[in-house]
């Protein structure tokens, strides 16, 4: 099962203290909509980290739980002949009278006997364990059972928590969280459930290095069942991944070189420590990043800081501007479990942002400042079923951001003024995004993905959407098809090759794919009237794909335009256009 992940890799689009070159290099006197289709200069704001929309969430499962072994059924003499007129249920807290009674609708008022009975409560008890609730049970309590015409009795427990224990194998930094984590969802006396018991063992297993199961045993008293959770270390408390890859602007260095390192339990509560930089081939073109993410209470809310700079220095076609600039962003978040089971996952999220981007260039003398803050609210999450096929995988997230921009003097100038794009100050925007993996047998899924952008007004080029990328139309290079306003449209089709044609051990698998994505320049155009404010870009291709998440994972795609535009970043126009990455993890 594979979740693609797209990037919205924002680009700039022409704001007024920016240069524009063609053959000469001109200060931009405003954001002109006509320029947007010949050569556009990459900014801070479009080169700073891609930001996720759907971030890496647990994926649905869990491990099975170890429950006690059934009681053996006693045989039942089957000669005694019994025509119920309706039946009663004892015990029962969860559902009410008529909804059992419904589950034995047919069996009324027709002849039976004690065996037909006896299933009958047995289908009580399916219908209780198909709601989740594994150990209620469902019998026939003793009673005096009329020929014709009587109510018989069903006796209904529904089991409930005893003792809780948690055991520990090996050492493990997050002991203490641990006992908070179970403690507080898996309370003496409440009614056990496949979710009730999931959900502790699944908030752990989201910590770094640990490994968690349930089992269940007989409690000291009837209706009762005794709970242990067992805790394991698992892995080590350091690891990372290195990669590299082709993925970057062409004037700014398009080769990658990337690592990452992670390390768990610094305070013993699964907390996790990152760092990640990534060079590329271009001079001071590089990024650097650290985020810290803990735990906060044992409903599993997670507290998440971070701070990423990014520095630049373009290349080919602008290198005689001496065009130089940096991202720096901060940002906090919480992240909340609503629902955590092991087929739907729902997440509430919160983040604040502070972003700066600095633009200098030397020839002609020009710099400007940005400054954007934004508080972001939304819910994010992923469920498997089993509609079609095989089954799906599914994620999603839907969020909204509110923030202001600020601009340096002269910019703002430029901005406000005759035939300026008026960026700065308040903007909201509504983003949604889905993804789904369709399984069809062992060996052949299709991968949707959809993600849309709708803004209030016309935003900086750092809160832009963009078409072109690897992660997006791939027959366009990155940052192409840059707007306020926009979609985008994955489709992809993977068929892995039988053995022995493996990598290393690993899966091969072959790809073909369609793209396509439209924005909206400007979501207020009457600065540029008459000029054309919307584009849609289009690509097919095909892929291969070796390795596995984990492990090592190579993936090569080549594309092909199947719309008119050329590019306008000033790439050159190849067909088909590569994009290669090799990420190992340790």
């Amino acid at each position: 099962m594979f979740l693609t992940i797209k990037f919205s890799l924002k680009r700039h689009y022409l704001r007024p203290s920016f240069l524009l070159v063609s053959c000469l290099v001109l200060l931009a006197p405003g954001g002109s909509s006509v320029f947007a289709q010949t050569v556009r200069r990459p900014d801070a704001g479009t080169l700073q980290e891609p930001q996720r929309q759907i971030p890496l969430l647990p994926k649905p499962g869990a491990p099975p739980i170890s429950l006690p072994a059934g009681k053996p059924v006693p045989p039942v003499q089957a000669a005694v002949s019994i025509t119920p007129a309706g039946f009663h249920f004892e015990g029962n807290s969860l559902f009410d009278q008529e909804t059992l009674a419904a589950l034995l609708a047919d069996r009324v008022n027709r002849s039976t006997d004690l065996a037909g009975l006896t299933e009958a409560a047995a289908l009580v008890s399916r219908y209780y364990r198909a709601q989740g609730y594994l150990l209620t049970e469902a019998y026939l309590p003793e009673q005096a059972f009329q020929a014709v015409g009587g109510t018989v009795t069903i006796a209904v427990i529904e089991a409930r928590i005893g003792r809780v224990h948690v055991e520990f194998e090996g050492d493990n930094g997050s002991a203490s969280y641990a006992r908070r984590v179970v403690g507080a969802n898996l309370q003496p006396g409440a009614l056990i459930s496949e979710y009730l018991l999931d959900k502790p063992v699944l908030l752990l297993r989201d910590l770094a290095g640990v490994e968690a199961s349930a089992t269940v045993e007989p409690g000291q008293r009837p209706g009762q069942a005794d709970v242990t959770v067992t805790i394991r270390a698992q892995g080590s408390q350091v690891d990372g991944w290195v990669a590299v890859d082709n993925f970057g602007a062409r004037a700014a260095g398009p080769l990658h070189v990337s690592a990452n390192l992670n390390v768990s339990n610094l305070l013993g509560r699964g907390d996790v420590f990152s760092a990640r930089v990534q060079t590329s081939n271009a001079t001071r073109s590089n990024l650097y990043r650290l985020a810290y993410a803990v735990p906060v209470d044992a409903a599993g809310t997670r507290l998440a800081v971070s701070a990423a700079r990014t520095d630049y220095a373009l290349g080919e076609q602008f290198a005689a501007l001496g065009a130089t600039g940096k991202a720096d962003i901060l940002g906090v978040s919480l992240t909340r479990p609503l629902i955590r089971s092991r087929d739907n996952n729902l997440y509430g999220l919160l983040s604040l942002e502070h972003k700066k981007f600095s633009d200098q260039i030397a020839t002609p003398a020009n710099d400007s400042e940005r400054r954007i803050a934004s508080a972001r609210i939304g819910l994010l999450g992923n469920f498997s079923d089993l509609l079609v096929g095989a089954g799906g995988f599914n994620s999603y997230a839907l969020t909204g951001t509110l923030g202001r921009t600020r601009l340096d003097v002269i910019s703002l100038g430029f901005d406000q003024g005759p035939g300026g794009l008026r960026t700065a100050g308040g903007f909201g925007k509504l983003n949604l995004e889905f993804q789904r993996t369709q399984l069809f047998g062992s060996v052949s899924s299709v991968l949707l993905g959809f993600q849309t952008q709708l803004a209030s007004r016309n935003l900086a080029s750092a809160e832009k959407m963009a078409l072109g990328g690897p992660n997006g139309v791939r027959g366009y290079p990155v940052g192409e098809g840059i707007g306020d306003t926009g979609l985008l449209l994955n489709l992809e089709y993977r068929y892995q090759l039988p053995a022995p044609a493996t990598l290393a051990g690993e899966p091969v698998s072959l790809a073909a794919f369609y793209d396509y994505g439209t924005v909206r320049f400007n979501q207020d155009d009457s600065a540029v009237p008459g000029v054309t404010n919307r584009i849609a870009l289009g690509s097919v291709g095909i892929g291969a794909l070796a390795g596995r998440i984990n492990n090592f994972l190579i993936t090569t795609y080549l594309a092909w335009r199947t719309t008119r535009p050329t590019p306008s970043t000033g790439d050159p126009d190849r067909s088909p256009r590569a994009w290669v990455s090799a990420q190992k993890w340790f």
